[in-house]
């Protein structure tokens, strides 16, 4: 009787540690898992698209491009008048779409997939892969809505660093701020 109740015993942890096991390979990488999934498949969305406005649709829910112009602006940041603050960050928004829009072919895929998270608190990095194998790093942080992308690496580029550099150098080249507002108008 005893042989018998350890073989029960011995199946039952198996079938456990089976379960626990398929249950961990299906569980979400992280917290902020579905919220890049659903980001992603978005992005993915506009990329077929191909338009500026189904671009600037996911950044609106997926971003705080608020945050993110204000951080491309750098060392000018003191130019930018309170009163054109809005202005700029509309401005900021148009051009991502645009932008992201001309450069859609580079998102060809039919799917995004978690491959790892790190980080706790407010401030997450989420590694993920298109399903052409692609990888993308969305660097994100929770406010008391949910989470919003912060910046996301394509092909060892970080967008909003890159964005940064670009408007620094229109401002630098002559003509200040203003020069950022014609920039970002064409």
């Amino acid at each position: 009787m005893t042989a018998l109740v350890h073989a029960a015993r011995l199946a039952l942890a198996i079938f456990a540690v089976i379960v626990w096991a398929r249950a961990a390979e299906a569980a979400p990488a992280c917290e902020a898992s579905g919220f890049v999934t659903n980001a992603g498949n978005a992005m993915i969305g506009a990329a077929r698209r191909k338009s500026p406005s189904a671009f600037a649709g996911v950044t609106a829910r997926y971003t705080d491009m608020r945050a993110i112009a204000l951080f491309a602006l750098g060392p000018n940041r003191s130019q930018l008048s309170k009163a054109r603050e809005k202005e700029y960050v509309a401005l900021t928004h148009q051009f991502v779409g645009r932008t992201l829009a001309r450069n859609s072919s580079r998102l060809r895929a039919s799917g995004l997939k978690v491959t790892g998270c790190s980080g706790t608190g407010k401030s997450v990095t989420v590694n993920a892969r298109l399903s052409g194998g692609q990888r993308l790093v969305f660097k994100l942080y929770k406010t008391r809505r949910g989470y919003l992308v912060r910046d996301v690496n394509v092909a060892s580029v970080w967008l909003a660093q890159q964005m940064r550099a670009n408007f620094i150098a229109v401002i630098r080249r002559g003509g200040g701020i203003e020069a950022l507002f014609v920039y970002l108008r064409d």
